[in-house]
């Protein structure tokens, strides 16, 4: 521990920095389908990221396919990624990632950042999740410093910072498969869960939208020859609603159903919105088969036709041997650094499912402590901005100096 002291003391001698980092971040907005705020905020990051990296880069995401409200394909811009790399040729090497967007988008009342008191930051991402970025940044820049003054060139790492990981990273997973295969773990900065807890294991994730195609008529003059997208849809909403526990710890939310008009008219239209949170990857086929009944049952009663649209976009992420050698060993870091660390199991889907999938081991909450996330009332500890950037360092300095601690390779690497 000692020959880490003064990188850990840097860290804490930087805490106001860090605060107003982060203040002039959030006050950017990041929505994931404004790109051009997401490219002003990368390009800043990038600014800072660049001072002590070989590579910085910003890399194009595309566009993505989305389901408007008239239930039509729609395509539309992603942000930009931001990929930074350090010493590539180094034998071992660690990713760290998390995302730059959040769930406000330009028309979210929630814009501005205020700090309530000496410890407390409100604003949209401070905890989900640029505080995140603020943590590695500096944990990274300490790890910079212990690597000059030791000269050590044998240990690498490189950065994604995506824009669109609240969408399902539909632009950038291509990113994560690339580092998969150039990687031996990777560290993700979603913010901790309360008190400080860990991660674990995350339910899978899958968003779909689900179209119903009736026929317009004069609700007055022609009401027979009318077919109620609406009413087919919210029948089967209900009946989806009610698949909730079928399956062990899964949850089907209908968040929203899209549509609808004058009310002398037949709504011809309508869309139905839903977020599956499963634990077992077996589970896909049969609950995909399920809705299916549903929507042709009805399809066939009512004479509304149904298009699905979706796809699961994150599997379930496990506790495998190599994940919780290294929840041991951030652990230990802690204990260190006073620090009191456990994990749990969480709802949630993140990057760390798709990396997992992918056969990397990852802990994927070494971000702030806050709460009230996707809530126009989100926060985030100030003190945890010093205290997880200096257990991801003191986790990286380990690493750099003794290895991997018996995680887990895959038979490709």
């Amino acid at each position: 521990m000692q020959n880490y002291r003064p990188y850990l003391d840097w860290i804490h001698d930087q805490r106001d920095i860090m605060t107003d980092l982060l203040k002039g971040w959030a006050g950017i907005n990041s929505g994931s389908f404004n790109p051009s705020g997401l490219e002003t905020l990368a390009e800043l990051i990038a600014a800072e990221f660049s001072q002590f990296s070989e590579t910085t880069s910003l890399r194009e995401a595309g566009i993505h396919q989305i389901i408007n409200v008239h239930g039509q394909p729609h395509l539309v811009p992603l942000g930009k990624n931001l990929h930074v790399v350090q010493r590539p040729a180094a034998p071992f090497r660690v990713l760290l990632a998390i995302h730059m967007d959040t769930v406000y988008g330009v028309d979210s009342p929630f814009q501005s950042v205020q700090q309530l008191d000496e410890n407390t930051l409100v604003g949209p991402g401070v905890a989900d999740a640029k505080g995140g970025i603020v943590i590695m940044l500096f944990a990274l820049r300490a790890l910079e410093r212990f690597l000059r003054v030791s000269k050590r060139t044998d240990f690498g790492w490189e950065v994604i910072l995506n824009s669109d990981e609240e969408i399902g990273s539909p632009g950038s997973f291509s990113l994560f498969e690339e580092a998969a295969r150039r990687v031996q773990l990777g560290l993700l900065f979603e913010p901790s869960l309360p008190e400080g807890k860990l991660v674990s294991t995350r339910k899978g994730s899958g968003n779909f939208s689900i179209v119903a195609h009736g026929r317009a008529a004069h609700s007055g003059r022609d009401f027979q020859h009318g077919v109620n997208a609406i009413v087919a849809a919210a029948e089967v909403s209900t009946q989806l609603h009610r698949l909730t526990g079928q399956w062990d710890g899964m949850t089907l939310n209908v968040a929203r159903i899209d549509g609808g008009g004058p009310s002398n008219i037949i709504p011809p239209v309508g869309v139905i919105r839903l977020n599956i949170r499963y634990l077992h990857q077996q589970h896909e086929t049969e609950i995909l088969a399920v809705i299916r009944e549903i929507v042709e049952r009805v399809a066939l009663r009512t004479g509304v036709h149904f298009e699905l649209h979706g796809h699961f976009s994150s599997p379930p992420k496990i506790l495998d041997a190599a994940t919780e050698s290294m929840l041991q060993h951030l652990q230990a870091c802690g204990h260190e650094l006073d620090l009191d660390l456990d994990w749990g199991p969480s709802g949630g889907a993140c990057d760390g499912n798709r990396l997992a999938a992918c056969g990397v081991p990852n802990v994927d909450t070494l971000g702030a402590r806050g709460g009230h996330l996707h809530s126009h009332e989100e926060f985030l500890w100030i003190d945890s901005l010093v205290e997880r950037a200096r257990l991801t360092a003191l986790y990286l300095m380990q690493l750099a100096d003794h290895g991997i601690r018996d995680v887990a390779q895959s038979p490709e690497k």
